[in-house]
């Protein structure tokens, strides 16, 4: 999973892949640490899907940019445009179920 640092690389990691998944997190939190261990191991079954990571407290405007107010945080996009979010409480059967619907869905 990539670590994004600006807020440009977000908007490029989701505008250049079919499918793509940002995980927003925050320092000192041992829900985030757990649920992104979880996510990169769920993610492994999904090669085609590109992942990014994002902290929130060095990106604050990303909570502007997508209404994200809580960590942890998952979004999924396909082509652009956001198809399942989960925060706080994540849970792994309905996102693994959003993440095989969007790996069906062909990109433009």
């Amino acid at each position: 999973m990539n670590e994004l640092t600006l807020l440009s690389e977000v908007k490029d990691h989701v505008a250049t892949n079919p499918v793509s998944l940002l995980f927003i997190k925050m320092a000192n939190c041992g829900v985030c640490d757990a649920t992104l261990e979880k996510t990169v191991d769920l993610l492994q079954a999904y090669p085609e899907i590109a992942a990014g990571m994002v902290s929130i407290e060095q990106m604050p405007s990303l909570s502007g940019e997508w209404l994200v107010f809580t960590a942890p945080t998952i979004l999924l996009f396909v082509d652009g445009k956001e198809v399942h979010r989960q925060s706080r409480i994540v849970v792994f059967g309905e996102l693994e179920n959003a993440l095989r619907r969007a790996k069906r869905v062909p990109p433009k």
